[in-house]
């Protein structure tokens, strides 16, 4: 069996309403990586030790190191949010003042994920000197609207920013946090998706642009490439699937397809924990 010693840097954050999507997403991370270690930074300013038990429980600790990363929660206060984006996300604009200084990449997943294939060639891609990589999930219309509303470079792309490769050592280098905090406090009546905006109207011009339906595979995708993907592409080529949007698969009422990626990651997880559990007891 290989092993690789480059660790991998992963990034999440969150408050307490997706701890537990969280650990679906973390399982299903190690069990789609079984060769790999990770270091997990955890960006947060609510979560108690409780959560972080919970978190812990699903990641094997000789693979796995979960590593919280408490910020003060005044700090974006007054960042605009909505009713599904939380003034956690902006965390990940934040993040390179508070990583390790011997973090000199990181991969962010939001936790509305399941990780389903390696990560190591996306993680491993040369940025040179770009300071992000991303997928775009927008269509040519509403991306020349997004463009145009966030003043972007012209031709560049509009990045979904669930799953990013982030050029740690290159966003020291270039943006300071008090830059990040002085175009929100400019431009917050035009930041319809939050910090998601921020990103773009900030990195547009060092952006690669990587195929969606194989580094961050969404319904509103599946939909556009139905005729040329199906579930068994999806478990041979797509690396993370996201669950963006309105409806979760762990809630009623959710609509799509991909629900059964999220199901099947859920039920392996339970059925690991009990057999686990049952171990221990018996012991």
């Amino acid at each position: 069996m290989k092993t690789c010693n480059k660790t991998i840097n992963i990034l999440v954050t969150l408050d307490s309403n997706y701890v537990g999507p969280l650990t679906v997403m973390l399982f299903s991370l190690l069990r789609s990586n079984p060769f790999e270690k990770f270091d997990v930074y955890v960006a947060h300013s609510s979560l108690k030790e409780a959560d972080f038990i919970r978190i812990r429980s699903v990641a094997d600790s000789s693979k796995c190191n979960i590593i919280p990363l408490h910020i003060d929660e005044k700090l974006l206060c007054n960042a605009p949010v909505l009713k599904r984006i939380t003034k956690e996300t902006y965390y990940r604009l934040i993040a390179a003042d508070y990583l390790p200084q011997e973090v000199k990449r990181i991969l962010y997943i939001d936790p509305d994920t399941v990780v389903i294939n390696s990560l190591r060639s996306l993680y491993d891609t040369d940025l040179g000197e770009n300071l992000i990589m991303g997928s775009t999930h927008t269509g040519r219309f509403l991306e020349g609207v997004c463009r145009k509303r966030l003043n972007m470079t012209h031709g560049s792309k509009y990045v979904n920013a669930g799953v990013l490769l982030m050029n740690v050592e290159g966003i020291r280098q270039t943006v300071k946090t008090e830059d990040i905090f002085k175009y929100i406090d400019n431009n917050a009546k035009k930041l319809y998706l939050a910090d998601q905006d921020v990103i773009n109207a900030l990195f547009c011009e060092r952006t690669i642009i990587v195929d969606a339906c194989v580094f961050n595979l969404d319904e509103k995708t599946f939909k556009r490439f139905k005729n040329e993907i199906d579930n068994n592409w999806i478990d041979r080529n797509t690396v993370i699937v996201h669950f963006n949007g309105k409806y979760k698969p762990w809630k009623d009422g959710y609509k799509g397809v991909l629900k059964c990626f999220f199901d099947r990651e859920t039920a392996i997880m339970k059925k690991t924990t009990n057999v686990m559990l049952a171990t221990k007891m018996a012991g």
